[in-house]
Parts: C-alpha cells; sequence; structure tokens
C-alpha cells in the first residue's frame, strides 16, 4: 500500500541493472495504437487543447493509452468506469467535449448500463469502443462478442457489439477502421461537434492473437534516400517495431503486422508499401 518493504525481508538479485529500460507500451501492430493517437489529433484538429478535453480510461489493454508517447487518458478505475465516469464530468460543469474509452469486453461486463443511462440523459458524450475481439490483457479469454470460429462451446451464442449500440437507443453511431488514422481522426472530429450522445465502434483483432495464425496486413519498409531521421514514425506511436540504430530506421520484419499506421505519421512518405 505504499510502504517501503524492510531490508530485511527484501532481496536483492541484481537483475534490475541487466533489464532494459521499457516503458508500459502496446503491442506491435496493436489496434488500440490507432485509437489513441486519433483522439490526440482529433482533440487538436477540432480546436481544443489536450488538456482541455477530458478522456476517460477503462481497465484491460485499452488502459495503455495513458502511457507515453500517447498520454490520452485521465482516469482508470473500473470496468465499465469510463462513461459513466464521462457523464459525471459533464454534470460537474465541464463545457468541453468529454471522451469515454473501453474495450468490447469491457462493455459487455459493465458498460451497457452506463451507455443506456447516458442515452436515457441524452449526456453531451462521445464514446470510443475499442473492439479486438479478446480479453487481451487478462489471458486472451474469449468473451460474448469474440467470433464464433473461437468461441470454446458451439451452443454460445456470439452477441454483435455493432447490433447492441443502436438497440440502446444511440442515434449518433458510426464503426471505423482504427489503422486508419486519418479517417478515424475526420471521424471523431466530427463527432465532438454534434450533440448528445456517440459512439464509435473501432474494430480491429487483436495483434497478438492475429499474429499467432500468421496474418499479415501489408510489407512496409523504410527507404533510406527520404528517411531524414526525424524519428517522428517512432515518437507518435511508440511501435517497438520501428527501430533506429542511430543512423537511420528500419523495421523489425518479426514485430510487424503491416498495420501500417506508422507510414501515416511519416510527412516524407519514407515509409513505403511493398505490395
Amino acid at each position: 500500500m505504499g510502504r517501503e518493504l524492510p531490508e530485511e525481508l527484501g532481496t536483492s538479485t541484481g537483475a534490475a541493472a541487466h533489464c532494459a529500460a521499457r516503458p508500459i507500451g502496446v503491442c506491435a501492430g496493436c489496434p488500440h495504437r490507432g485509437v489513441f493517437m486519433s483522439i490526440n489529433d482529433a482533440i487538436v484538429g477540432a480546436g481544443y487543447k489536450r488538456g482541455e478535453v477530458v478522456v476517460t480510461g477503462d481497465i484491460g489493454c485499452t488502459i495503455l493509452g495513458m502511457s507515453p508517447p500517447f498520454l490520452t487518458l485521465w482516469t482508470e478505475v473500473s470496468m465499465g468506469a469510463s462513461i459513466s465516469l464521462a457523464q459525471g464530468y459533464k454534470y460537474a460543469g465541464v463545457k468541453a467535449p468529454v471522451i469515454a474509452t473501453m474495450g468490447d469486453s469491457t462493455f459487455i461486463h459493465g458498460g451497457m448500463p452506463g451507455l443506456a443511462n447516458a442515452v436515457w440523459n441524452n449526456v453531451d458524450v462521445t464514446l470510443i469502443l475499442m473492439d479486438n475481439g479478446w480479453t487481451g490483457m487478462t489471458g486472451m479469454q474469449v468473451n460474448p462478442g469474440t467470433a464464433m470460429e473461437f468461441q470454446r462451446d458451439p451452443a454460445h451464442q456470439r452477441l454483435d457489439i455493432a447490433k447492441i449500440i443502436p438497440a440502446l437507443g444511440v442515434k449518433e453511431f458510426a464503426q471505423a477502421d482504427p489503422y486508419d488514422v486519418p479517417a478515424l481522426t475526420a471521424l471523431l472530429k466530427d463527432m465532438l461537434k454534434r450533440p448528445g450522445v456517440k459512439v464509435i465502434l473501432a474494430r480491429r483483432e487483436c495483434a497478438i492473437q492475429s499474429g499467432r495464425r500468421k496474418v499479415v496486413y501489408g510489407r512496409f519498409h523504410v527507404d533510406p534516400a527520404l528517411c531524414t531521421r526525424c524519428k517522428a514514425c517512432i515518437l507518435k506511436t511508440g511501435c517497438p517495431g520501428l527501430v533506429f540504430d542511430g543512423e537511420k530506421v528500419s523495421i523489425d520484419r518479426k514485430q510487424c503486422n503491416g498495420c501500417g499506421i506508422c507510414s501515416t505519421q511519416c510527412r516524407f512518405q519514407a515509409i513505403v508499401r511493398e505490395d
């Protein structure tokens, strides 16, 4: 609980000195990366400062947006709390837009009542549902929204979140591909200008799970003749599949799944799609 462990009860292995310094981050190819980047870009694009727009987080992989390089999320409390907290901020008098973020399994576990309440009271909030099809952070468990081909019991009936959202009364609803950062940014920027409850369902499968099936969405390389070594691709995405050796940026093919998010961040078009 924040107390120092007495020296006589502690252990010292010296292992820390041999460990690489790594920030908490999302995996290479994780679709959540595109959502965090789009939120940050949309806030600025809509004419606000980053510190003016509250972005509530939730439990699970989605909370990794609180870490560098994104620094997007303000809160983490419990499963489903983000949409309820977002309403609380609006009731407390926050004039700027408030954005809630939530994963698919969290939405099914505890997010639906909060969204229903927002619809009932017509609260001016925007919810981004980050649907990667799995309960990732706790061990890749299936959930009611996981595709039927991966459900462990053939008797299960999959719940389609895309049908649940309109059924709860949401009028402003759109689906988006989180790998397409420019399109998602434009959609969110537009949503932030609209009143009432807005929901964006950002859908793309967990990169770990698709990677286990050897799914690759494309092949990219960095053109050394065009790369200026500004490292904007690394600094904005934080993707471990991008490597800077002191002289040039390259792509680690063992980690890259070809999501293409990094290519959208290079203003010199140095990250080139091969196919």
